[in-house]
């Protein structure tokens, strides 16, 4: 599941490793990528895309994506 801003500047993603860790990717057109990495393999993945689809979908959509994921108890951490 992804999704890019209606003015294109900006992306959200859900990628699986093989290792069935789950992250999160947020890019702009800039360059700028910051990858939130799941704490939780057991997270539901629909929790997941309706935070994805709530951030995108915000004014400042970083902001939005993280107050969305913390709105529904789902941990994470930034990945280098």
């Amino acid at each position: 599941m992804s999704y890019h801003a209606e003015n294109g500047h900006e992306f959200v993603g859900l990628r699986v490793r093989f290792t069935g860790d789950m992250q999160v990717v947020y890019d702009t057109l800039a360059g700028k990528r910051t990858i939130l990495g799941i704490k939780s393999k057991a997270t539901n993945r629909g929790e997941i895309d309706e935070a994805l689809r709530e951030g995108i979908a915000s004014k400042n959509v970083f902001t939005g994506l993280v107050n969305a994921l913390s709105s529904r108890s789902i941990e994470v951490e930034y990945v280098d």
